[in-house]
């Protein structure tokens, strides 16, 4: 046994947990490269656009200290989707956003982008399911050496608390692909503003206040500390 290739293996790990952040959109560590997935052989582009919530996620650097995350999907052109993540800060209440553009590749790659120069040229959303109804499987992977890879996994769902038989299909797929559910973190979606327009704005009657992670957790938290 090569216990200092061993020990090599683990220290890179150790090392990418460290410093995930800097080395892209997947945040939690693998052993190996990116394993195969069960692609979709078909995919309605047009079926799957507008709002999707977030029901749950792997740990995501853009993603810390958020809650009522939603994603709004919607055609440019032929070739093009607009995509719209947003979110409300949990410590501030104040809402933000990014824009970005997608293509689709195949059925259910996407490339999707949100810096300017960024290519869409390698499929870095992957949608491992969907019934376009209720709830959708997206996955991404990145092999950033022989023997590591970083990924994230997201279970989105047309609806803020979605039904326990949609989130048990949404697994279903986890399961058909051996992706671990150990990672994800159910996201908080209480106290979110109603959405109108194109579903970036806030309706005009809601309060953006702060949750009960601010207002109690917190406090409570630095009492013991």
């Amino acid at each position: 046994m090569n216990h200092h290739g061993s020990s090599s293996h683990l220290w890179l790990l150790i090392s990418m947990v460290v410093s995930g952040v800097c080395l892209g959109n997947a945040q939690v560590p693998f052993p190996g490269k990116c394993p195969e997935v069960k692609l979709l052989d078909a995919f309605d582009a047009e079926a799957y656009m507008g709002v999707w919530y977030e029901y749950a996620a792997y740990p995501f650097a853009f993603e810390i200290g958020k809650k009522c995350i939603y994603a709004n999907y919607s055609i440019i052109d032929n070739s093009t989707i607009s995509v719209v993540n947003a979110a409300i800060n949990r410590f501030t209440g104040q809402p933000s956003n990014v824009t970005g553009k997608a293509k689709v590749l195949g059925p259910g790659q996407l490339a999707v982008a949100f810096f300017p120069g960024q290519p869409l040229t390698k499929a870095n959303y992957l949608v491992l399911g969907t019934d376009y109804e209720s709830y959708a499987v997206v996955y991404s992977c990145t092999s950033v050496t022989p023997w590591a890879n970083l990924k994230i996994v997201w279970i989105l769902t047309r609806q803020r608390e979605p039904s326990a038989e949609t989130i048990a299909k949404a697994k279903n797929i986890l399961d058909d692909n051996e992706l671990s559910q150990a990672f994800l973190s159910q996201t908080v979606q209480k106290k979110c503003p109603q959405l109108e327009g194109n579903g970036t704005e806030l309706s005009a009657e809601d309060d953006l206040d702060v949750d009960d992670f601010v207002t109690t957790v917190v406090p409570n938290a630095i009492e013991k500390a």
